[in-house]
């Protein structure tokens, strides 16, 4: 195995170990799924969106994205309104309550982060923090000009 692929087993156990974190998150918060929050962090980073914009973005179908709207619409997550010039376009944006529940998972999740950087000796948690970095950037950087979006900054 080279050096390049041990990386990259490296980085895939923690990347492994931060979906846990995250799985935690979502289960502690009760009421949304891992695909209503990725809606929720898709319409927060891009607000507003269109629909088609929003199934592009998570590779679905614009039925199921429609259905997925609707849900997250009647339950008082999001917000559809008709574009000023278009009626025909809908604009999708996040309600306060949107925020609130995205505010929840994220502090969850940041939480749990927290129990594990506080288990790591400081000079590991600053190089952690500073390899992690440059890995979103780079990893932004390969993603922007395929999907047109950018990695989201945080859950």
């Amino acid at each position: 195995m080279s050096d390049d692929d041990g990386q990259a087993v490296s980085i895939e156990t923690a990347s492994l170990a931060m979906v846990e974190l995250t799985l935690q998150a979502l289960s502690a918060s009760g009421q949304l799924s891992v695909l209503q929050v990725r809606v929720l962090l898709t319409v927060d980073r891009h607000e507003p969106m269109n629909l088609s914009d929003l199934a592009a973005a998570l590779e679905l179908s614009k039925p199921f994205a429609s259905r997925l709207v609707t849900r997250l619409v009647d339950d008082g997550l999001l917000l559809r309104r008709t574009h000023r010039e278009d009626r025909r376009q809908l604009r999708l944006t996040l309600s306060a309550r949107g925020r609130r529940a995205l505010d929840r998972v994220r502090g969850a999740r940041r939480t749990r982060i927290n129990e594990v950087l506080t288990s790591m000796p400081a000079d590991d948690r600053a190089a952690l923090g500073i390899g992690i970095a440059s890995f979103a950037a780079a990893a932004q950087r390969l993603n922007e000009p395929a999907a047109g979006y950018s990695v989201p900054e945080s859950l």
